[in-house]
């Protein structure tokens, strides 16, 4: 299978430049594996993978003995052996920081904490998610957001059919929403076909209830964390409050509370708190939206593209894959921007996304709608009155269109965005 370049890969170049160690972290099949095997920038590095079992028992046993050759080094899953990243402190030190090492790993507590302690002043730390959508149409980073980020002129255009640039999935090409619900793990949105992407997506949930959380807690009914998955994925973009979750899913609220923290810790689930400035009456009661929204359809029993284009369902996995473009370009950012949502007290407006950084705000309306109206602007319109600070806004659609529908509010088509 042919790679697909990442748009991660100069990340990780220009973070090799300034930094002996670069800790890559990202849910599990993101491509962090492929990326770091079969990208250009590392054609000259060894290659290691504590998944190798005559690998793992040596870094346990001879961790100086496996890291002698004198060259970059890539350790893939070093979570399986955190006592290693003392040696590659030992060898980054005794090399004057000249030996480069990348270390990867899925988004789970134990790698997160471990490189932390032990490579302080000497790591970067990166997060890889699953596919941009321009990204993997083989597309810039540099798309509309990235603009309005930087505060440069929008220009009005048409992009042309949304049809025209979906990727074809061979030949079960149907629109902006079937790449909604294939989400972006690249071995899902690869799969030759629906029912070879729906396995992949079961065999994604059971590996990581079965793996990933089993080696950091010892769950006693994995069902009922099951079930909790699911209950938050038909939740999606919603204020979820844990003593109703508690109540469905069969457990206590100190349980759900410490899952929900696995979940998030795991980079799967992510958690927006209301944004306010001071003074403002808003709500503050936190929404959940996935790492991918492939994922959050799998689990809430939306098992096919035509099921996930019902009106009753579509806005908010629509709505979660915007939100999986917004997690993809914040990654690439030297800091992380601050992701919330708004919704005063006193109105009916809502603001899907308000992204902060210390100098500037971006509103972020997201539509499942081809077309759109004056109306649609209403509750960008009450968020720039309200925010001064912020804007422009922007109003995401499933349409072709990047204009100016409101005085600075655009609509951009997901596809550009």
């Amino acid at each position: 299978m042919k790679y697909i370049p990442r748009w991660m890969e100069s990340k990780l170049s220009e973070a090799l430049g300034s930094n002996p160690v670069v800790v890559l972290t990202g849910p599990r099949q993101v491509g962090k594996s492929t990326l770091l095997e079969q990208a250009g920038l590392f054609k000259d590095w060894r290659y290691l993978t504590l998944d190798d079992a005559d690998a793992l028992e040596q870094a346990q046993e001879d961790p100086k003995g496996l890291l002698a050759e004198d060259k970059p080094t890539i350790i893939d899953e070093v979570q399986r052996c955190p006592e290693l990243l003392l040696t590659v402190k030992y060898l980054v030190d005794k090399t004057k920081r000249q030996r480069k090492f990348v270390l990867s790993g899925s988004g789970n507590v134990s790698l997160r904490k471990a490189p932390r302690e032990s490579l302080a002043g000497r790591a970067r730390y990166l997060h890889l998610t699953g596919f941009g959508f321009r990204e993997f149409q083989g597309l810039s980073a540099q798309g509309i957001f990235e603009k309005v980020w930087n505060k440069k002129e929008i220009k009005a255009a048409d992009v042309g059919s949304h049809e025209d640039i979906i990727p074809d999935f061979s030949n079960e090409k149907s629109g902006i929403m079937q790449a909604a619900w294939r989400g972006c793990l690249p071995g899902v949105v690869l799969a030759g076909n629906q029912k070879i992407a729906l396995e992949r997506m079961s065999s994604y949930v059971d590996t990581y209830i079965q793996r990933d959380i089993q080696d950091l807690l010892k769950i006693r009914h994995p069902q009922h964390f099951r079930r909790l998955m699911e209950l938050l994925a038909k939740a999606t973009g919603w204020e979820s409050v844990q003593e109703e979750l508690a109540g469905s899913c069969g457990e206590t609220r100190t349980n759900v509370s410490r899952y929900m923290s696995l979940l998030k810790d795991t980079n799967v689930l992510y958690e927006l708190k209301g944004y306010s400035t001071k003074g403002e009456r808003a709500y503050k009661q936190a929404k959940y939206f996935w790492f991918d929204s492939g994922v959050a359809s799998f689990l809430s029993g939306v098992h096919s593209p035509q099921e996930i284009k019902k009106d009753n369902v579509k806005g908010k996995y629509f709505e979660n894959f915007v939100f999986q473009q917004i997690l993809s370009w914040a990654s690439l950012q030297m800091i992380a921007p601050e992701l919330h949502y708004w919704k005063p007290k006193n109105g009916v407006a809502e603001v899907d996304f308000v992204i902060r950084s210390s100098d500037r705000v971006v509103g972020v309306e997201v539509k499942s709608s081809k077309e759109l109206a004056f109306g649609d602007t209403r509750s960008m319109r009450e968020f720039l009155k309200t925010h001064p600070e912020a804007g422009p806004g922007i109003i995401v659609y499933a349409g072709d269109k990047v204009y100016p529908i409101a005085t600075n509010i655009y609509a951009v088509p997901v596809t550009v965005f």
